[in-house]
């Protein structure tokens, strides 16, 4: 996504707490072309699990009853070959984004933490493409979120910070889990704990400056229809990101098609349409959600039933 940047200077994140987070990146600095211990692509354990069984999206439904063990593992495979391409394009997208605002007047006084933003992000786009292309060849393409045409550049500059965000947190929900999980291969179990280490702190910085960016666009809005907008707007950051968990190509290389006997796409919608599945979603994205509520460009959070 390119989005153009608006003239001026926004209402800033506390210098001292952009401080402290200069300070947690100067301290957990790290070469990641010599941090991890890659095994040899033959090495690596194909036979368990690469995640914990109930980050699958077959999890909670009848579905995943009826896969064979050895379906469930390819598709733990497969969906984390998902998930780290998601992340290969998300950071992409960021990092054009960043790279182009960096020295603009806006966001200049945050351009010492937006350097080590870019490093820290393009180690991560390294080690997870790496991952994928060494022991997969493949990265899935993804889709890019539906940009649709603003006036105002402070507006889409506020999508394109509040998509990283919601992106980041959902992400870590993933990376978390897996990282305290002694089951999966020790790469991914190293790999997934650096990157929820390092989004901790994008996820802080991230915070703040949708907060000010949203609260500077609604001191101009008069009419409150700039407000609305945000709110379907957010809604639909959040909708497609969901939308992302649940990829067709996935499933045909994991086997489930065949163990189904149904297409990609079919698997795909019966899956994302699973009234079992909303728990899921909620454990997911619940927590970001309830804090875009609390800053008001949320009503509530119940478009994540869908």
């Amino acid at each position: 996504m390119t989005v153009a940047t608006a003239p001026g200077t926004a209402h800033l994140p506390d210098p001292k707490h952009v401080e402290r987070l200069l300070t947690l990146s100067r301290k957990n600095n790290y070469d990641a072309y010599s941090r991890f211990d890659w095994p040899a692509p033959d090495a690596i354990a194909r036979d368990v699990l690469w995640c914990d069984e109930d980050l699958l999206t077959t999890w909670g439904t009848e579905l995943h009853e009826t896969l064979p063990r050895e379906t469930l593992v390819a598709l733990s495979h497969w969906e984390c070959v998902n998930f780290f391409s998601l992340n290969v394009h998300g950071i992409k997208d960021a990092l054009a984004f960043v790279m182009q605002a960096i020295y603009q007047d806006r966001y200049a006084p945050w351009s010492e933490y937006l350097h080590f933003f870019i490093a820290e992000e393009n180690a991560h786009m390294w080690f997870f493409a790496k991952f994928c292309l060494d022991y997969t060849g493949t990265i899935y393409p993804t889709p890019a979120i539906p940009a649709g045409k603003l006036e105002d550049p402070l507006e889409r500059d506020l999508y394109m910070f509040a998509s990283t965000l919601v992106f980041e947190e959902f992400v870590d929900f993933y990376n978390h889990k897996v990282s305290r999980n002694d089951a999966v291969p020790a790469i991914l179990k190293e790999i997934n704990h650096v990157h929820h280490v390092d989004e901790s702190r994008h996820i802080s910085f991230g915070r703040g400056v949708v907060a000010q960016l949203h609260a500077e666009i609604l001191a101009r809005d008069e009419t409150g229809e700039v407000k609305a907008r945000i709110a379907r707007t957010i809604q639909k950051i959040f909708l497609h990101f969901i939308g992302q968990m649940y990829n067709p190509r996935a499933y045909e290389d994991a086997g489930v098609t065949r163990a189904t006997g149904l297409s990609a796409a079919a698997v795909r919608n019966r899956l994302r349409n699973d009234p079992a599945r909303v728990a899921y979603h909620q454990q997911w994205f619940k927590r970001t959600a309830d804090w875009f509520v609390r800053q008001g460009m949320l009503g509530d959070t119940a478009f994540l039933e869908r």
